[in-house]
């Protein structure tokens, strides 16, 4: 089952939720975003922050060019696999929805403001991936290394919320409206 997100009502004090398009079965799917626990999210920073402090001296020792493609590699796949992994997670809990047509295009429709936004962080955070593997090329820091794989991670999850046939949905709404 392919799905795409078309749209995400965000904000405080509000049902949040996900909308999902099946366009093989033509049918509508909600997913409401989970409220996780607040302790859970201080308990993994203070984690993080822990490791990064234990490694910070560390510098990865690096002699050949082929070592330093196999460090990036192994990061980049270990931030594919947990990145897309943790998206299929969140978002397993699927119910299905009955719209119309008009009303599933209106939902299309305001969804293009959160496309771009989304776009733009993606954008953004593949800048930030890109700079932190030149700056763990600089230095060989574990560091660097780290923040990398993490960065990796949520540019994973943004990324599997941008199929390209989200944006042709989006495309198609606006050329059915004229």
């Amino acid at each position: 089952m392919k799905l795409i997100p078309f749209y995400r009502q965000q904000g405080k004090n509000i049902d949040q939720y996900t909308l999902f398009l099946d366009k093989q079965e033509n049918r509508i799917y909600k997913v409401y975003n989970r409220d996780e626990n607040n302790i859970l999210y201080w308990v993994a920073f203070v984690l993080v922050l822990a490791i990064f402090r234990a490694v910070r001296s560390i510098h990865l020792p690096v002699y050949h060019p082929i070592a330093v493609v196999a460090y990036i590699m192994i990061g980049l796949i270990i931030s594919i696999i947990l990145g897309s992994l943790v998206y299929k997670v969140y978002y397993r809990d699927l119910k299905e929805v009955f719209l119309t047509e008009p009303e599933l295009m209106e939902y299309i429709k305001r969804g293009k403001k959160s496309l771009k936004i989304e776009v733009w962080l993606t954008g953004i955070m593949f800048i930030l991936f890109i700079l932190t593997i030149l700056l763990f090329l600089v230095n060989y820091w574990i560091v660097w290394y780290l923040v990398n794989i993490t960065i990796g991670f949520l540019l994973t999850v943004l990324l599997c919320g941008l199929p390209p046939e989200r944006f042709k949905l989006i495309k198609k709404s606006f050329v059915d409206e004229k």
